[in-house]
This record gives C-alpha cells, structure tokens and sequence, in this order.
C-alpha cells in the first residue's frame, strides 16, 4: 500500500452532482471538491433542500487531511464544503471567486472566522505535503475554472475538473492547452476526466453562442421576461445583463441566492455592469412591462424556489402575465423533469411564453462533448485513465472513447462512489471500499435529517399512517377501553371500515400476550405493537404506512 495512491471518490462518480474525491498516499490526504446534489422526484417534497456525501471516511482520517481543493465554484462541487469544515477545520484553496462564494456559505453557518480560504492562481502550484498541487485553467460556464496538475510520489496525475474547449469564452480566457501539452509530454501517469457529455458527439458550441439566440428572443418580447439560470452562472448572468442595456431594460433579481453571487462576483471583477441595470423589486413600479427583465433561481422547479413562486403568482411585486416571455436558459438535470414540466404548465396558464434549450438554442453546455473529451486524452497522453462525474452510462462512454483514443483496455478504470483506487506505475486497481452515503440537508433550520426521517417522509407520502391510542390503567396495568384507531391516507374510508375491527382485535391480542414486565417497558411495548401491526397489515393490504402507537397511564 506504501507505494501506491489511493483514489477514493466520495460522491459523483455513478450520479450527478456531491462530486468530492480524496487523493491519499500514505498519512497525507487532500480532498479535491466538496460538493452537493439537489433532490430530485420524491425526495424535492420530503422537506430536503441538499444532499452532501457522507464523511465518515474523512472523519476517521482526520489527522492526514492537509486541506480541500475546489476546482470552481458551481455547488455541485463546492456547496458542501461548510458541511466538511464544520467537523474538520482543514484549509480551502480555489479561485477568488470561488472562495468568495464560499465564503457566503460559510457565514450562513458561522464558520467564516474558523476556516482559512486560500486563494489559487493559475499555474501557481502549492505543496500540501507529498503532493504538488498546480491550477490550470480551463474554460467552463463558471470564471477561473481550474483543472489541477498533481504531482505525487507514484507519478503525475491530471484532474480535468469540469472543461470545454470554448474558443470564444465570455472572459475571453481560453484553456490552457499548453501547459496540458507539457504534462502530456513530461508523462502522466492518469488522466480523471469529467463524463458528462461524454455520450454526445461534436464540439462543445461556446457560452458565446447563446448571445444571438437571446438576443432574438429580447428583440419579440412585447412585455417583461424572465430569465431563469443557475445562481452560479456567472457568464449567463453576464449576458444577460449586458442584453439588458442594450435594450435599455432594467433588471429585477429574484432569488436569495441570486442576489449573493452577483454581489460577490461584481466585488471581485468577475461581473461587468450590474449596478447600471440592477434595480430592486420596489423599484418596478417605476418601469413599463417592457422595460424589464426578471432573473430567478429555480430552473429545475424547485418548489420554493423564486421561479416557482413566479408560476403561482406568489413572488411578492412581480406578476407572471400574458404576453410575458420565460427563458429557461440551463440544461435539465435528470430527475427533474417532471418538476420543470409542472413549472411550465403553470407559466403557460398565466399565458406566458416559455423558451427553453429544446425550443431555442439558448443554452450552452459548460462541458465538453466527445471531441473536446478527445483533445483531453489527446493532449495529456496518459497511461490509465479513469472517468469521473457523471452517471454509470456516461462513465462508460468515455472509458470507451478512450480506448478508441488508443488507451489499452486494462489501463481505463471505470470506478464508483466508494470504491478505493490503488495507483502506482505498474498497475490500477480497485482493492477494497470506502464507506460512502448520503447526509440529508433541511437549509430552513441548518440541520441535517436523519435517513430514517426522510424514509418515515417517503412512506407518510406514499401510505398514509395509522395511530394507535391505549388507555391504560396505571395502577394495575390494564387497558382500559377500546383502542383508539386513527388512519389518514392509509386506505379509502370503506376499506378501512372493514379492516378496523380485525386490526383493533390485533392489537388486543398482542396487549394480552405481552407479558407484563415488557408493557411497562414503554419503548419496548410500542416497538413490539408497531412490529406486529406492520407485518399484519403489510400483508392485508401491500402498503406500510407509519404506525404510531399512543399509551395514555390514566
């Protein structure tokens, strides 16, 4: 084990988003990202705000972590680190602005003054122990995107992050082809590349592409429009506020998150122009319909996000009405459609016009395709390569992509969540598991909800439940009375009628055939009725609605 790194990915390998890997060689660890993913289908309405991995891994290797590296900004990659730093209080390196918006999150939960931000430049490297650590820029839909360059003692690892090869990026700053040249010259031992475009052919089209296309929708809008983006977009944001003034609009920020990054990012420079448009709610009243662009949070239809409050006309002083037009200007995670579908038919209703990536190309991917994934292998050149972010399909895409490339079979690894990666020059190969999962997020009271809460969630949700209340006489212990049987969302109300009778017999039989001793144990008393009942009527009915057994001592 002494001579190979171990590669042990946390979260986003198999799945969108929580991307976070640690890099270990013997005592010394360095985590690269720190990441999130948002819930999605049934879990976008158990009362989950965020998902972030599970850390028990770099809790019980406390004492080798020398520090997390971001490689930007977006909250798939860096949203999780005031979950890490709470627990374990290790330096945080990245750009400037990914710092900065860091830093917001890390105030939001009090730990600005316990955690030490350290700022990257590009080709500047940094030693955190055995391992040399240089940020290479590359181009993506978030300024001073960083790969990393990392030197270890087995040989040269080289870690995308997320990339295209964009020729005409917003900032009018390129990826750093020839220092990924020079690597593949020197000799990388592996290259970790991001997957997830990994199944579409081409050329990534550039951020500068979706300027026309909104352009022309600005050009048709006869009243206001609403322009929907991820919070972190920090070129979208930049595009659209550069429309705005060239079509003497002012702009309304819907969204708290909105508002933070686009403080943030104009503080730092990242951000051109936005006190010149950038109007508060307050002041709408001042303009005609026409006269204004919305930008809100909530493209993926989260529920209380700005958007969807927009779609039910609940967002305080700004209305969705006809003859407004909405631009969806990001991609879909997977798993949200069916919450995007419902946020559009509810805009559609209020006869506003929606536009999204299908219907118009205003939207770019900040990740490469295939022959950007290509250029990647193709200038690094290493000697195994491994696939990272994206689902299991997409891993293996680009793990075939690049045996196409010329990689040998037995050199591209497609690994996942929790597997440990041992690396050295003369082999790659999975040799054991690290423990991984998933920690639940309610933001409203800045906790984490425990996985059996969020399944109690799930099944309320789905089976309804069914309380039990006994009334019993505290003095010689017997029941007193009928059980008190009360079910909501369990079965129809006739079904229930005919099942009540048999499932209050069960309950008396259990009372009688429960010794004593273990009725006075309340907890133990309530955990055997609770078993039976949900036995029996897993069984009658197919269903498992939560059982809450009531005892009253009278």
């Amino acid at each position: 084990m002494d001579q190979r790194l171990q590669v042990i990915p946390l979260g986003g390998l198999g799945e969108f988003g929580m991307n976070c890997c640690a890099l270990r060689w013997r005592d010394e660890m360095v985590l690269i990202d720190a990441g999130i993913a948002f819930p999605g289908g049934s879990e976008a309405n158990l009362g989950i705000d965020l998902i972030v991995p599970d850390i028990e891994f770099l809790r019980s290797n406390a004492s080798h972590l020398k520090g997390i590296f971001l490689t930007h900004g977006h909250e798939d990659h860096a949203g999780g680190v005031s979950y890490i730093v709470s627990d374990l209080p290790v330096p945080v390196y990245g750009s400037p602005l990914t710092l900065g918006l860091v830093q917001k999150r890390l105030q939001e939960r009090g730990l600005e003054k316990t955690t030490e931000l350290r700022p990257l430049t590009a080709r500047q490297a940094v030693e955190p122990g055995s391992f040399r650590i240089e940020p290479l820029h590359v181009t993506h839909s978030f300024p001073d995107s960083y790969g990393f360059g990392i030197q270890t003692p087995v040989g040269t690892i080289v870690w995308s992050g997320d990339f295209k090869f964009d020729q005409t990026p917003i900032d009018r700053r390129l990826s750093d082809v020839a220092r990924l040249s020079e690597y593949g010259e020197r000799g990388v031992l592996a290259l970790f590349s991001d997957s997830t475009n990994s199944d579409v052919d081409g050329l990534a089209p550039s951020e500068y592409s979706v300027v026309d296309p909104i352009r022309n929708l600005f050009h048709r809008a006869p009243k206001k429009i609403i322009v929907s983006c991820f919070a972190s977009s920090i070129h979208r944001i930049q595009i659209i506020l550069d429309l705005a003034r060239e079509f003497e609009r002012k702009v309304v920020v819907a969204g708290r998150s909105l508002v933070s990054n686009i403080a943030v990012a104009g503080e730092l420079g990242y951000l051109k122009g936005a006190s010149e448009v950038v109007i508060g709610p307050g002041e709408m009243r001042d303009c005609q319909p026409n006269e204004l662009v919305v930008l809100a949070t909530g493209s993926q239809g989260e529920p209380m996000a700005a958007l969807s409050r927009l779609a039910v006309n609940e967002f305080k002083k700004v209305k969705a009405e006809p003859g407004d037009l909405l631009l969806l200007s990001t991609r879909i995670i997977p798993g949200n459609e069916r919450l995007i579908s419902n946020l559009v038919n509810h805009f559609y209703r209020r006869g506003v016009e929606v536009y999204d990536s299908r219907l118009a190309p205003i939207h770019a991917s900040g990740h490469g395709f295939r022959a950007d994934l290509k250029l990647m292998i193709n200038l690094t050149r290493p000697r195994f390569f491994v696939p990272i972010h994206g689902e299991y399909r997409q891993l293996c895409k680009h793990a075939e992509l690049a045996r196409q490339q010329g990689i040998a079979g037995d050199y591209v690894k497609v690994i996942e969540t929790g597997d440990i990666l041992e690396l050295s020059p003369k082999g790659a190969e999975v040799t054991g598991s690290a423990p991984v999962g998933r920690r639940f997020i309610d933001e409203g009271h800045r906790e984490e909800v425990e996985e059996v809460v969020v399944r109690d969630r799930r099944f309320l949700s789905e089976d309804g439940f069914l309380v039990v209340v006994l009334r019993i006489d505290r003095f010689s212990g017997d029941l007193i009375g009928e059980p008190e049987l009360v079910s909501r969302g369990f079965v129809h109300e006739q079904a229930w009628e005919e099942l009540m009778e048999t499932t209050r017999q069960l309950v008396l039989e259990t009372f009688d055939l429960t010794p004593s001793e273990e009725r006075r144990d309340e907890d133990l008393f309530k955990e055997i009725l609770r078993k039976e009942l949900k036995r029996f009527l897993r069984k009658r009915t197919g269903k498992r609605p939560v059982i809450l057994p009531v005892t009253l001592e009278i």
